[in-house]
């Protein structure tokens, strides 16, 4: 029970950031587009124009940014992180001897104190330590790790 509580605390800590994170993106796009229209009003002068192509090119960057977090929430949405699991897979909690990891998802946020690393299954860690056990290891980029849990 003690892993199953641990793993809603750390798939709610991962959910709360990641809204966390659409909402500042969210609102740092409604300011750009709320600036944008500003400057278009007040300023006429010789620099309007490579001012004008910054903050577009701001806003696409942010925009991107923004589709690729309402993607990862989507996904979040599909993973199946109620289930307990013994192998590493979507979905699962990794506990090895240097970090914590969450299976499916990309980024870092914290867990009542405690760094939390999601892992997208297209990175080369989860390569790595891909249908491993509680008790075995895996190594990537010269760093040797230990899986002392999976849930």
């Amino acid at each position: 029970m003690k892993n199953f509580e641990s793993k809603q605390k750390i798939t709610e800590a991962c959910k709360h950031n990641l809204n966390d994170r659409m909402a500042v993106a969210q609102e740092d796009l409604r300011r750009l587009r709320e600036g944008a229209g500003r400057n278009a009003d007040d300023n006429m002068s010789e620099t309007y124009e490579s001012n004008q192509q910054e903050m577009l090119n701001d806003m696409s960057d942010l925009q991107a940014h923004f589709d690729f977090l309402e993607e990862s929430a989507a996904l979040f949405n599909r993973i199946d992180f109620q289930s307990e699991y013994d192998q590493v897979q979507p979905g699962a909690v990794v506990v090895t001897d240097k970090m914590t990891f969450l299976v499916g998802i990309s980024g870092e946020f914290e867990c009542e104190g405690k760094k939390v690393y999601g892992i997208s299954t297209s990175a080369p860690i989860y390569e790595a330590m891909k249908n491993k056990k509680s008790g075995e290891g895996f190594s990537i980029n010269s760093s040797t790790f230990q899986i002392s849990e999976v849930y």
